[in-house]
């Protein structure tokens, strides 16, 4: 038998990992994906939603520890908690400044202990997401408990966009002083120290229209690749292919 060259076998990495790799958009048009905020004070409980988040994960689906990426943003200035003047404040430079920096953002780099390794039809992976969380300007690294759940395409999945879906969901802590967050005075008791943030979107291969499907690469990269990820007929993964091929 003859010996399989190094270039081969890379080639047949490359085709194994791309054929494995699975791109996930959700648009921020969709008024359904939604993130929210829990702040309960002494004598106050505020609950902030933000509707329409943007999203894209590339997750091999055989193994999904297996070099993940993700980028999750939120528009601060869609945030609203019920209050026009309060939501006025949150988006002002005293407090979050939706002005210098309009989105939060939270970077996958890493998923641990997952329930299950493999992305099979209708099941749940409970998971830790590991990544970078921003906001206000500043850049934390965070470990996020949450859950997903694959849907192969079906009749059943069309009514709610065409491809695969995967539905995450995820729900973690931060202190606003870890993000250069002061409370003033005279908000002491109404507002906490820790906030609760919980994110729930739907994502498709196929759902074209999402607003960050025209540069995937750009979670780690600048390289404009060919999103073929999103078609059906060539399920490849080119921001994988990309880096790997500088090496």
């Amino acid at each position: 038998m003859k010996t399989i060259s190094k270039l081969t076998f890379s080639i047949l990495l490359l085709v194994a990992i791309s054929l494995s790799a699975q791109t996930f958009f959700a648009d921020s048009k969709d008024g359904r994906n939604q993130a929210s905020f829990t702040s309960e004070a002494p004598f106050e409980k505020i609950i902030g939603l933000a509707s329409g988040i943007e999203a894209i994960l590339i997750i091999n689906k055989n193994d999904v520890t297996n070099k993940p990426k993700g980028l999750v943003k939120v528009a601060i200035d869609k945030i609203k908690t019920g209050i026009d003047l309060r939501d006025e404040h949150l988006r002002g430079e005293d407090w979050l400044n939706a002005a210098k920096y309009p989105y939060a953002e939270f970077k996958l780099k890493e998923i641990k202990n997952p329930s299950s390794k493999v992305l099979k039809d209708g099941e749940k992976i409970e998971a830790t997401f590991v990544g970078d969380f921003s906001v206000h300007g500043v850049n934390r690294k965070v470990e996020v408990p949450g859950t997903v759940k694959y849907f192969k395409e079906s009749e059943q999945t069309k009514a709610k966009m065409p491809g695969n879906l995967l539905v995450a969901n995820a729900t973690f802590t931060i202190k606003l002083s870890d993000y250069g967050v002061k409370i003033p005075s005279m908000v002491v008791g109404k507002v906490s120290e820790d906030v609760e943030i919980s994110v729930d979107f739907v994502a498709g291969d196929l759902n074209l229209g999402a607003t960050a499907a025209c540069n995937p690469c750009g979670i780690e990269t600048d390289v404009k690749c060919n999103p073929c990820s999103m078609k059906k007929s060539n399920p490849c993964n080119p921001c994988s292919m990309k880096k790997e091929s500088k090496s």
